[in-house]
C-alpha cells in the first residue's frame, strides 16, 4: 500500500486549508486520465469514491486515492520534501 509521510499529510491540511474546500470535496492522488497535468502523477480536489483509500492526519481525512492505484503503488512513498529541493514539493518514490 502506498505510504504516506506525516510530513506530506501535514502539508495536505494545510492545502485544503488554503484551498477553502467546499463540503464533499478532498484532495486526490491522480494518475491519468483524471490527472491531466505535467508528469505522471499530481494531485487534484475531488470527491470521495465508494473505491478509495482514505488518509488521515489528526483525525481528518487531508488524501483519498483509489484502491486500485494505491495498490499499484504499492512500494511507493508520497512525501513532501524541503531540504535538498531547490523548491519544496510533494514527491512520490518508487522503490
Amino acid at each position: 500500500m502506498l505510504e504516506v509521510t506525516s510530513e506530506a499529510k501535514l502539508q495536505l491540511k494545510v492545502v485544503s486549508q488554503a484551498q477553502k474546500l467546499e463540503p464533499g470535496q478532498i484532495l486526490r492522488l491522480a494518475v491519468p486520465p483524471v490527472w491531466t497535468g505535467q508528469g505522471d502523477w499530481g494531485i487534484v480536489i475531488d470527491q470521495r469514491g465508494a473505491a478509495d483509500i482514505a488518509y488521515a492526519f489528526e483525525g481528518n481525512t487531508v488524501l483519498i486515492i483509489e484502491e486500485i492505484v494505491a495498490h499499484s503503488l504499492a512500494n511507493s512513498i508520497l512525501d513532501y520534501k524541503t531540504e535538498g529541493v531547490p523548491n519544496p514539493r510533494f514527491t512520490l518514490d518508487i522503490y
